[in-house]
């Protein structure tokens, strides 16, 4: 189970009571270029993860997921298709958007620009693991 922390005006919601993700905001303006893409920052961290409410081998995620509603209105989508934000990542949770509209598009500070779903994930067997995480956002390359 993880436990997140987040800046003021910034707390996760879900929208309705069968929402299966929860909508995250930017934390501030960022211009997203036509046919490039641009890191959001949104405001939230990991504060902690239980490990005792977790399975064996079990492992939990978070993913970022896009919001329908942007892609069809804007041509904004995610980067990399959808996100996943390790248990143990420490940086703040920022969306890659792609605009692949012929127009800029302006994210401003407070508007929705992801979900955030839960999930748990089992290890493939033989598999070997690494060591511990040295950095934040995309330092897990070799």
């Amino acid at each position: 189970m993880i436990y997140l922390r987040y800046a003021p005006h910034h707390q996760p919601m879900y929208m309705t009571e069968s929402s299966a993700g929860c909508d995250i905001k930017a934390r501030e303006s960022v211009i997203v270029p036509a046919g490039k893409v641009a890191k959001v920052p949104t405001g939230i961290w990991i504060e902690r993860v239980d490990w005792q409410a977790c399975q064996k081998g079990v492992i939990p995620e978070l993913q970022v997921r896009a919001r329908s509603g942007l892609a069809f209105k804007h041509g904004i989508t995610l980067a990399n298709g959808v996100g996943t934000i390790d248990a143990d990542f420490p940086d703040e949770i920022c969306v890659l958007l792609l605009n692949t509209s012929s127009q800029d598009f302006t994210v401003t500070e407070g508007m929705r620009v992801g979900q955030l779903v839960q999930a748990f994930t089992h290890r493939i067997n033989q598999v070997p693991i690494g060591g511990k995480r040295t950095g934040g956002f995309g330092s897990t390359q070799v």
